[in-house]
């Protein structure tokens, strides 16, 4: 196995590979150093070379993460990567369980970036759909109410007066003799 990292020179020419961000170039350079290319002798023809593990290189959060990548990052760099034609999901992860991690391929759809015959992901990578989760979301679920909107209770009338025992209620003033 040869430990280089070869470039395509239209590659590094191409519009889609210098509109990458930071982190997706450094994302896509790390997918590039796990990639195990092999030479292939053709009879009459000069050697080619091919991916060997092509649709089964992982990368998972964790090994990102301890480069420096935060999740948010790398999360954004992969999907930029598939958008822009570098990458593609051959097998989603189950989340980290029980070793169940996503398998990528690199695929060359980049060539055709902002024309008319690009052809999008296969696969796109799956949006987190699920909704409250957590903390944040047990205090999302409590009703709250605005101050603007809340509006005083409107008083009922009511002749009889709640005093105990049946006892007259006096007022100050009632009581008072005027001549």
């Amino acid at each position: 196995m040869v430990k280089n990292i070869w470039f395509d020179k239209n590659l590094l020419r191409s519009s889609a590979f210098r509109s990458l961000t930071k982190w997706a170039m450094l994302v896509y350079l790390d997918f590039l150093r796990k990639r195990q290319m092999e030479q292939v002798k053709r009879p009459k023809k000069s050697a080619d070379w091919i991916i060997r593990n092509n649709g089964e290189i992982v990368y998972p959060y964790s090994e990102a993460d301890k480069k420096g990548i935060g999740r948010r990052e790398f999360r954004n760099a992969i999907d930029e990567l598939i958008a822009k034609g570098f990458l593609d999901i051959t097998h989603y992860g189950s989340g980290g369980r029980s070793g169940d991690m996503t398998k990528y391929f690199i695929d060359d759809r980049w060539q055709d970036h902002d024309t008319p015959s690009f052809r999008p992901a296969k696969k796109p990578r799956k949006k987190d759909s699920r909704q409250g989760r957590g903390w944040a979301a047990y205090h999302a679920k409590k009703k709250k109410t605005s101050i603007t909107n809340v509006s005083p209770k409107k008083a009922i009338p009511n002749n009889k007066t709640d005093t105990p025992k049946g006892k007259q209620l006096t007022l100050w003033g009632n009581n008072i003799d005027t001549p």
